[in-house]
């Protein structure tokens, strides 16, 4: 049976930002992952009076099956889960096609702008929810090639296999539930559509005003 543990993104945006300890007047930032986690993001950094940007990475699947994760791609590196039994040939079928919706979204969510210097920052996370990890993994390689001073991870929920890969990684791993069966981030959310691109426009708009 499925244990809704929120009512909404919104829902879950609020209950996280009561985990997450004061970072007002802080040199922090808040980083979303596209696309669902990039709202929470925009939500969070403007009550905590921070800036926000989105990194951009993005989920790598074989073309015969999206579905199934075997790594995550960025704009200029490719990351392949150990555990991947996915062999070199879909590997490279699968990286260009995610690498242009990235460079789509760039384009679209940051107009091309340099990403944002993290060097010293405090770097605040937030996704919507974690199922394998593979992306946010990758995410947080991004941030450490950028020599922040802390890498912080906010999510609702996550599996407790990823969970228990990604908490070594970081310097504090914000989650409010682990759950067990886990199934797939939406099982635990009365409401979780897509979020579209104008969402993710609008939110990070509305940040600038």
């Amino acid at each position: 049976m499925e244990t809704i543990l929120f009512q909404d993104r919104a829902d879950a945006t609020e209950q996280l930002i009561r985990l997450i300890p004061p970072l007002e007047k802080t040199n922090a930032i808040v980083l979303g992952i596209p696309r669902g986690g990039v709202p929470m993001a925009a939500t969070i950094a403007k009550r905590l009076h921070l800036p926000v940007d989105v990194l951009l990475v993005h989920k790598l699947s074989t073309p015969f099956n999206p579905e199934y994760a075997i790594g995550a791609v960025s704009l200029e590196k490719t990351w392949i889960d150990e555990k991947s039994s996915a062999n070199e040939v879909e590997i490279d079928r699968s990286i260009p096609a995610a690498r242009l919706v990235l460079q789509e979204r760039n384009k679209l969510y940051r107009q091309n702008k340099p990403f944002p210097t993290l060097t010293g920052k405090t770097v605040l996370l937030v996704d919507d929810g974690i199922a394998t990890g593979r992306t946010l993994l990758h995410a947080i390689e991004i941030c450490q090639e950028h020599r922040p001073q802390a890498i912080w991870v906010g999510v609702p929920v996550s599996s407790r296999d990823a969970a228990s890969r990604i908490q070594p990684k970081v310097d504090r791993f914000l989650c409010l539930h682990q759950p067990d069966p886990f199934i797939g981030v939406g099982q635990f959310y009365k409401s979780f559509p897509s979020v579209s691109d104008k969402e993710v426009v609008d939110s990070l708009q509305s940040n600038d005003r």
